[in-house]
């Protein structure tokens, strides 16, 4: 599948791969398993890598208790959160294997350790990241959930032999039953 994090083009994946190969160790997380470390102050990460097999999703929890999913690490990239290892700031999701999931782990003091003696690398992380997050965001505001659908599919149409409905349906911020409408409204459309 194609880089479904835009900011894994703009960073150095050869970084990763090297401090995966000389301080990581393979990890395998059942489904359900998390990554995040609940603290009586907040959540914390005791590792950060790449994913070999499965994929995470990342969740939030919404006033009302439902699990939310603002993102997702497939295979071949990473998972992690900048923001934590950087400057150790609380974890505000869950990192959550979503299937029965392999990664290449490194703990998280080596990573910060690297990564701040790396300012140039820190920066191009920050600076890819902070577009994902500002196209995200902004494509919630401007486009419909039809559109956001299509925009999904367009630009990576084997999305859904990789994730479930009801994970596409959080993803985008709808119900299932809405992502189901959508998906009828489409294919009547195109068939008819």
């Amino acid at each position: 599948m194609a880089n479904f994090n835009s900011y894994i083009d703009a960073i150095d994946m050869s970084f990763w791969q090297q401090i995966c190969a000389e301080h990581g160790t393979l990890h395998r997380l059942r489904k359900g398993e998390s990554l995040t470390i609940p603290r009586a102050d907040a959540k914390r990460l005791k590792y950060a890598g790449i994913v070999k097999k499965g994929y995470f999703k990342y969740t939030v929890a919404d006033t009302d208790g439902n699990e939310r999913i603002t993102g997702f690490s497939f295979s071949g990239t990473l998972v992690g959160d900048f923001l934590n290892i950087i400057d150790k700031t609380p974890v505000r999701t869950n990192i959550i294997a979503a299937v029965d999931t392999e990664a290449v782990l490194v703990p998280i003091e080596i990573v910060r350790k690297m990564l701040l003696s790396m300012p140039a690398m820190r920066h191009a992380m920050a600076e890819a990241l902070f577009k994902q997050a500002y196209t995200t965001y902004t494509d919630i505001v401007r486009l419909t959930p039809e559109e956001r659908y299509r925009e999904l599919l367009k630009r990576h149409p084997d999305i859904l032999q990789n994730i479930s409905l009801k994970e596409m349906a959080s993803y985008l911020q709808i119900t299932p039953t809405h992502l189901s409408r959508i998906r009828k409204s489409l294919t009547f459309n195109e068939g008819g």
